[in-house]
Parts: structure tokens; sequence; C-alpha cells
């Protein structure tokens, strides 16, 4: 008898795999919490006009905000730059450019003050009539990315309910509810392994991570749904238990999962590698949904799915043998 990879006595191994995981990240992010990268302290933000009074300075302006800063004996723990903002409502192009700098809870307001009033100073002798706005905040870790997260969950789950409908509505009941399985598994278990693993992540990314690890576990597994679908057309499947028609279709779809892992993971450390700080701590976090919906997609998902092939096989057997009978009674007649 031909040992099959993908059994049914397998699927508690892998649930147990993930259910340790699962428990020992709730109980690290019940103690440490997860690891950010954006700690809190204060935000100094500069904005002036980058097309008519600041035309092509916005480095000069960055440059006079970094000598300021170290003048005065401090710097900066992160810098995020906003493209400029186009008034489509006129002819005229307007626009403003804000740069935002993170420093520590050490830096005294004070100290930052004084650097605003250096710099714009220095701004407005430098472009004559230039408007140059500064406004000093204190804020938390979670305040950094808060609105981008929650801009970027909000869509990124829009996305994968679209993928979830698309593959109920192509590929039937049973992928469908294991492509819903999978999705709260990766959701889950990116989460708990960030909060293992210890990997930093920007302040309010844990949910656009979640968000993210949905889409990437639906995506993966609707590569595989497509492969079995392309595969069990085959008259030679027909024949076969969904035991061995599943092993026999993931020999052949998981080299195509793997070049779309890996086409995702390029995609990934490029953005990650070429974006500023604040869009790289976004970027290369994703990496680990990436791997987790591998494995989802390979390991766990045919598994899981080996008990509704069965039940569909059942289902469609059965419907065979009443439109057979049902043919062979008009032909009596």
């Amino acid at each position: 008898m031909t040992k099959h990879f993908y059994t049914a006595k397998k699927l508690p191994i892998f649930l147990a795999i993930s259910a340790v995981i699962l428990i020992a990240g709730i109980v690290l992010y019940a103690l440490f919490g997860f690891n950010y990268d954006a700690q809190a302290g204060k935000s100094f933000e500069l904005t002036y006009d980058a097309v008519v009074t600041i035309s092509d300075g916005g480095d000069k302006v960055e440059e006079v905000c970094e000598e300021t800063f170290s003048s005065l004996g401090v710097s900066y723990e992160k810098k995020f730059e906003a493209a400029p903002n186009v008034d489509g409502s006129s002819l005229a192009e307007t626009g403003d450019v804000t740069v935002r700098y993170l420093f520590g809870e050490d830096v005294s307001k004070e100290t930052l003050v004084s650097a605003k009033e250096t710099i714009v100073g220095k701004l407005s002798s430098e472009f004559e009539g230039a408007d140059v706005y500064v406004v000093i905040r204190e804020q938390g870790a979670e305040s950094v990315f808060s609105e981008p997260a929650w801009r970027g969950a909000v869509a990124l789950a829009v996305a994968a309910v679209v993928v979830l409908v698309y593959i109920g509505f192509r590929f039937g009941w049973g992928r469908t509810l294991t492509g819903l399985c999978l999705t709260m598994h990766d959701v889950f278990l990116t989460l708990a392994l960030f909060a293992l693993t210890r990997i930093p992540m920007a302040a309010a990314a844990p949910l656009l991570v979640a968000a993210a690890a949905a889409v990437i576990s639906l995506l993966l597994w609707m590569v595989q749904c497509m492969k079995m679908r392309e595969t069990f057309k085959d008259p030679a499947f027909r024949t076969m238990d969904a035991e061995e028609a599943v092993n026999e279709c993931c020999k052949s779809s998981y080299k195509t999962v793997l070049y779309v892992v890996a086409a995702l993971a390029a995609v990934f450390i490029v953005v990650g590698a070429v974006a500023a700080p604040g869009v790289r701590t976004l970027f290369l976090p994703l990496l680990l949904p990436l791997a987790v919906g591998a494995y989802s997609s390979l390991v766990l998902g045919p598994t899981l799915y080996l008990p509704m092939k069965k039940l569909d096989d059942r289902s469609n057997a059965k419907k065979g043998r009443y439109v057979g009978k049902k043919k062979a009674e008009k032909a009596e007649e």
C-alpha cells in the first residue's frame, strides 16, 4: 500500500503543532506584548509648500532641520515624509509636504521649540515668502501608524472577503470552508509567531499584519484550488479515492505554490529594501505571514480538505446513481 503524506490521521498532529504555537504566543503576548519598532516619544512635524515657494527644495529643508537638531545636541530616531497633496480643485499646482521626525521621550519639548524657531527663521530667509508650519506633539507608540494601519487593514479585509467569495462560487463549498478555516488559522498563528519571535513591527501594525495574513492565506489556497480543479478533471482521477486524488494533485501543485510564494517574497524584500524606514517596517514583517500561508496551503490545507472531499465524492456518487436510475426508468418506459 502506498504511503500518502496527506492523510486524515496526520490532521491532529498538524493541529497540535499550531495549538502549541498559539498557546505559547498568547502567553508571550500577555507578558510582553509585541515588539514595537516605533517607540513613544515626541513628534516634530514640518509642513511646507513643495510646488510654489519651496520648489525642489526638499533636500535643503531636511538639511536645515537635521543641522539644527545636531547643533542642539539631539538626534531623531525615525524620519517620515509624506507626498505632496495636489489641489485638484484649481488649475494651479499647489501641494504641501510634511516631514516628520520622531524623537525619544528623553528629548525635552523646550529643545524642540528652540529648534522650531531656528528652522523657521533659516527657511524664511533661504526661501523668500515661504510659509513653513511646525507642529510638536507628544505621542505614544500606537499613534505613529494608527491611521494608515486602519485604512490598510480595512482594504485588505475587503480583498480577503472578495477572494473567499470567488473561491465559493468557483470551487465549491468544501474548498471554501477549508479556505475560511485556513484564514482564521493563519491570522492567529501569524500574530502568535510575532509575539514569540519578537520581530520588530511598526506600532498599530498588528491589525494590518493580520489582514495581510488573511489575504496571503486565501491567495495561496486559491492557487491550490485552481490546480485541484484542473487536475480533478482528468478522467484518471475519477477512479481514485479522495486521499489518493489529493496526494497525486499536490505532487504537481506544490511547485506552483512555491513560485507564487517566491514572487511575493521578492516583492516584499525589494519594496522593504528601497522604501523609507517607515514603509520598511510595514513590508518586511510580511515575510512571516507569507511563510505561514505557504505552510497552510502546502501542508495543512490539503489535509484539512480531505474529509470534505470524501463527503463531496459521496454526494456526487449518490447524485450520479440517482441520475442513472432516472435515465434507466425512462428507457424502460
